[in-house]
């Protein structure tokens, strides 16, 4: 089991176990997400499992790039960090969802991804637009359990 320190928290997951987790590929095209989060950390992890169970995956740093990789992806699904610098979570979910009002795309699930230490709960990010809340540290099943609310997805046997 791998220990590393992800901010004020300690953030744990079976490293080895997502690395050996290896799916058959499969016929059908693959979803994509977008991991935004100021941490290297959380974004490999996320990218590890999501790759690992058939995901296209891109990272940004902070809500200005995901915004630009927003308009240039078009992601199944957005996985965003509710602290960051230069534009936090909350600011980038509002203007994704702006920009897209009353488009098909304004439906994609964007999921606040966060450590809890933030002053908003679970309902307020809700009301404020987040399709769901994943509390950091996360497990695959944790992820899994909040992405098959809003895509077609079922993780692969270990």
């Amino acid at each position: 089991m791998s220990y590393v320190n992800g901010g004020n928290h300690l953030i744990n997951y079976r490293m080895s176990r997502a690395l050996k987790h290896n799916p058959t590929k499969k016929d059908t095209k693959a979803l994509k997400a977008l991991i935004v989060d100021d941490l290297k950390f959380n974004r490999s992890l996320a990218r590890i499992i999501l790759e690992r169970n058939n995901f296209e995956t891109q990272e940004a740093e902070n809500g200005v790039e995901a915004l630009l990789h927003f308009e240039g992806q078009k992601p199944d699904v957005i996985l965003m960090d509710i602290c960051m610098p230069v534009m936090g979570g909350i600011e980038a979910m509002r203007k994704i969802r702006k920009l897209n009002r009353g488009n098909k795309v304004n439906s994609i699930p964007i999921i606040a991804f966060t450590s809890g230490e933030h002053k908003e709960s679970r309902s307020d990010l809700m009301n404020q637009g987040f399709s769901e809340y994943l509390k950091k540290p996360f497990n695959e099943e944790d992820l899994f359990d909040k992405l098959s609310q809003f895509l077609p997805v079922k993780k692969s046997a270990s």
